[in-house]
């Protein structure tokens, strides 16, 4: 359900770096982020995909 909400609203998928959080804390980012004007998540999003591409250079 909010997966829907969320990307009817910004046209694209949640994006979060997950490791270390848990499902409380993702549904609590989820909840908040839907919230954020598109250029605000926007820019939310790229901080993630920034990060779990951090987390994916330190496992080589």
């Amino acid at each position: 359900e909010l997966n829907d909400a969320y990307k009817a609203k910004f046209k694209f998928p949640f994006i979060m770096a997950v490791k270390g959080s848990n499902r409380h804390q993702i549904l609590a980012a989820f909840e908040t982020r839907i919230h954020h004007s598109v250029d605000t998540e926007f820019k939310c999003a790229l901080d993630e995909i920034n990060k779990i591409a951090f987390f994916r250079l330190l496992t080589l």
